[in-house]
């Protein structure tokens, strides 16, 4: 199969690389704003500088380049490439959220449905080993039926502080609501844990506590690089982009060469153009720094999701209760306890079996796989088609309005209702 790429960014650069991993697959073109990455395209993939556009529009005229076109462009600009690729006759691999709005998720899956076009939604999080076995382990009926559930979106502080306070999703007007942007992998999860059983209603509480001027000490400068604290505080850029172990977080970004030295990447954040050397309590960022959300299913299950910058490390935690037993488990460790009410209890660690390490838990090579093995005729899961994907958007969409209501309660609308 022939596969395209609108976004060579993180994520884009990252399918490029799983579906290079395989030999039944060919990237045909490649569409980004900054020369630098179509450069890297060339390089690594042996892709012609003619099959390489900076232009959207130049793209697009291109017709139908491939079988499939990879949006992996910010969340705002989803819908318009979406709708443009799926007129043109492409099908989709599509970085959630699918649109900023529900109301533009909606026209998505119309028009796919309409014109028969495939969609993948990058819910990722339903091929990750860790997920897999608890759904399995449920589907067992061994624990009885799932009641409630708690699950948490431990962000850690320098992800909040990279992604939602200096980057990209710091604005959401420019892109999508913190619980869409970040947590619509844990809505999804939810709504797949209680299978047959639709959300009926949410209601949610958050804000922006911490990441403003109000907690801004005394001393500090507008930038790190010229910050008195830049030495001890949590959030200096140069502490955290300077450590190798964190240089990977600079891929993609083109502020400076994540495999310089410590002393060129320095060089390179003491630049008031780069948004990443802001003081983190001076960005005029909106996104929220934690959230809860309660969500009501029609047969009366209920779910608790909390999403927190204030954590040391970036995992997600779940525990669902059931009437004849419990699961527990904590992604970052791959472990998942599984007891039986006055049977058996017993520990899986995951990571003995499956590879875990990489993308999203394993689940972004295994989503890969799913999509190619479509082209190939071969058996498809079909876990995140947009279908399947839509009830997550549904429901973070209620959570938001509910969350700027004061945790007025929502209702949850429907795919066709």
């Amino acid at each position: 199969m022939k596969y395209a790429i609108i976004g060579y960014g993180n994520r884009g650069s990252l399918y490029a690389e799983l579906f290079s991993a395989d030999k039944r697959a060919e990237l045909a073109a490649v569409c980004d704003l900054k020369p630098v990455r179509l450069g890297h395209v060339q390089k690594n993939y042996g892709i012609a500088k003619e099959k390489c556009w900076l232009s959207e529009e130049e793209f697009f005229k291109q017709g139908k380049l491939a079988d499939l076109l990879v949006v992996s462009t910010p969340d705002a600009a989803h819908y318009r490439h979406a709708i443009a690729a799926l007129r043109i006759g492409y099908d989709l691999l599509l970085e959630k959220p699918i649109a900023d709005s529900l109301d533009r998720c909606a026209e998505i899956y119309e028009l796919a449905k309409k014109l028969g076009r495939r969609v993948f939604v990058c819910h990722v999080l339903r091929y990750a080993p860790f997920f897999a076995t608890i759904k399995r382990e449920l589907e067992s009926g061994k624990y009885g039926q799932l009641i409630t559930a708690n699950l948490t979106e431990n962000v850690a502080y320098w992800h909040q502080a990279h992604s939602y306070v200096r980057g990209n999703w710091a604005d959401t007007k420019k892109s999508t609501p913190m619980i869409l942007a970040k947590c619509c992998h844990d809505l999804d999860i939810l709504s797949w844990l209680f299978g047959g059983t639709e959300c009926e209603s949410v209601s949610s509480y958050g804000s922006l506590s911490f990441f403003n001027r109000a907690h801004a000490p005394a001393e500090s400068a507008d930038y790190c690089f010229e910050c008195p604290l830049k030495e001890t505080c949590a959030y200096s850029c140069l502490r955290f982009y300077c450590n190798p172990e964190n240089r990977w977080w600079l891929a993609g970004l083109d502020w400076c060469d994540p495999n310089g030295t410590d002393a060129d990447v320095a060089k390179a954040l003491e630049n008031k153009d780069c948004p990443y050397t802001r003081c983190v309590f001076k960005c005029n960022n909106d996104a929220v720094d934690h959230q809860v959300v309660n969500l009501l299913f029609e047969n009366g299950a209920t779910a608790h999701l909390t999403m927190t910058a204030f954590t040391d490390k970036c995992y997600r935690e779940i525990h669902l209760h059931c009437t004849n037993g419990d699961i527990s488990g904590n992604m970052e460790s791959s472990k998942i306890t599984l007891n039986v009410f006055g049977g058996e209890s017993r520990t899986v660690d995951v990571s003995l079996t499956e590879d875990t390490e990489y993308g999203h838990g394993g689940g972004d090579a295994k989503l890969v796989l799913d999509v190619i093995s479509v082209y190939e005729g071969g058996e498809c899961k079909g876990l995140t088609s947009i279908e399947e994907s839509f009830a997550s958007h549904c429901i973070g969409y209620a959570a938001e309005k509910s969350r700027l209501k004061e945790g007025a309660v929502q209702k949850v609308k429907r795919l066709g209702k």
